[in-house]
Formats: C-alpha cells, structure tokens, sequence
C-alpha cells in the first residue's frame, strides 16, 4: 500500500467522484481506476459503490477513509519531524478545549515563536473526547483538559489558575436580578450544556439531588453557538468564567454558580514519546510561564 494511493483515494472521496480526484492529484482516469481496484483487491474489500452521480463510500471504505487521513497526517508529521532535526523547527499540535487559563501557554507561544520564527503551532478546540483521541492517536504534541480527569497514563503539568463554573443566561430570564447561581436555580428553565460538561463528575456532584431534574435542551462542543442559542431564548449556558464575555448591549449576563465551582486545567502529552526539540522547548517555557 502506497502513500501515493491513500493521497489518491482521500481526494476522490473529497472530490466525490474519480474524475473530480483526476484534476487534483494531476494522474489520469484509466490509471486512477486501476490504483483503486488494485487497493480494493489488496484489502479484500470493497470501498466505493459506483453510481452515474458520485463515488459513495461503503461502511469498510468509510472505515478505511478514517484511516488514511490519520497514517498521511502522521506520515506528513513524520517527514516534517525529520527534516527538522535538531533545530527548533516544524509544526507543534494542541488539542485544547477552551479555557482563559491557557493564557500561560498563550505567552510561551508568543516566545517560542520570536525564539524560532520557522515554527507552526496548530491549534484544534475540542471537548475531553477529541483532545484524548487527538493525544492519543499521535498527531497531537500536546491536550488541554479542563477539570477532574485521568491523566494517569500521560505526563502533565497542572496549571496554577482556575476557572469559575457559571451560567450565562438572559437578564430578562428566570434569575433576572440573581447575582449567583445555585443549584436548584438550574431546574427554573432549559439548559444548554457541553458535552463535556454533562460528564464533569465535580459539576454533577455539585448539583447533588438535582442533577437527574435538569432539563438539557441542547448539547454544544464549541460555546459561541451555545452564545447565539442564549440570546435566542433556547436555554441558559453552563460555561466557564471569561471565554465569551457578553457585550455590553448583549441580553445575557454570566452568573457564578454558589457555592462556588471552579475547574483545573491540565497540559498533558503522551509518556515515553519522543518529543521534537520545538515541542520540548515549548513545554520548558509553559513551565516558565506558569510559575511566573
């Protein structure tokens, strides 16, 4: 199985038909047709369903285009890696999820980079699933989780500060004129929650009693459009303090939630794997920042 080939079936995919990948990967149809059957005879597989319209994927084919994204992304990483060999060079990946924590790893990105302008620093916002998978997988130096987590299995180094839990909600609303928020507040009305929030063991404990009543009217990943649902009158957000500040002529107001919640921020990377010098140089600087 050739690199050349996965390159060649993710284009078709995206492009949606063979002759679509044709233009792409700059090869011609007859030979792209022959790469493909050759593949499918080598997996033992079928991977398209051939129609007059589009190249649809069947459930082996969808499989194997997860896969091929992920071995040329880490093929890409790899030779990228060894070019740069030891000078601070190359791309570093982040999975984070969102957080004003992050503020310290925001400065020792700032200082990498004057330190060594060839670098790139990837950044993909995400819940705990998506950073773990991220981490996990291999294309992601580093994963920023937010709260009480395993981290067992990985190195990490523990942020100082916190974050507040609270909830954004309408001045308008049922706690309009509330400078707090407790817990039997959330069963007033709907609640917008992340699905990382939904699974946060300290936010459930200290909802106590209440945590099986809440009504959850929608679950979000990122939090501008939980934001936009607010506004709307879907529902309060569950949110930490200081990602979206609501604008002063906005109809929401963030409430901290009492007794007060706060929730830990962990940069974490895989144990035993090789580090690149720009990543290793990046994480001495967050130890920097942080005591700072």
């Amino acid at each position: 199985m050739d690199i050349r080939v996965l390159r060649y079936f993710i284009a078709a995919v995206e492009a949606g038909s063979i002759s679509g990948a044709c233009a792409r990967v700059h090869v011609t149809q007859p030979t792209l047709s022959r790469q493909f059957m050759d593949l499918e005879e080598e997996l033992g597989h079928k991977l398209f369903e051939r129609s007059n319209r589009r190249l649809l994927l069947t459930p082996k084919g969808k499989l194997f285009y997860e896969r091929a994204l992920l071995i040329t992304a880490l093929f890409d990483r790899t030779k990228a890696e060894m070019k740069a060999e030891e000078e601070l060079a190359g791309e570093i990946r982040i999975a984070a999820g969102e957080t004003p924590c992050l503020r310290p790893l925001a400065r020792a990105i700032a200082r990498l980079r004057e330190e060594a302008p060839l670098v790139t620093v990837v950044i993909v916002s995400g819940h705990e699933e998506i950073v773990r998978s991220e981490l996990h997988s291999g294309v992601t130096d580093f994963g920023v989780f937010i709260g009480d987590v395993d981290l067992l299995q990985y190195g990490r180094i523990s942020l100082k500060a916190r974050n507040r839990w609270g909830l954004l909600t309408r001045r308008d609303g049922e706690l309009a004129g509330k400078t707090s928020v407790h817990p039997e507040d959330l069963l007033r009305g709907p609640l917008l929650a992340s699905l990382q929030a939904s699974q946060n063991n300290e936010l459930l404990s200290w909802l106590g009693k209440h945590a099986q009543e809440i009504r959850v009217a929608a679950h979000f990943n990122l939090l501008y459009n939980a934001y936009l649902l607010a506004e709307a009158g879907v529902g309060s957000v569950l949110a930490l303090e200081g990602i979206i500040n609501p604008e002063p002529k906005s109809n929401l107001v963030w409430l901290p939630l009492e007794p007060e919640l706060t929730a830990g921020v962990s940069v974490a990377w895989v144990k035993d794997r090789v580090m690149t010098p720009a990543a290793e140089r990046l994480l001495a600087l967050l130890r920097e920042e942080d005591d700072a």
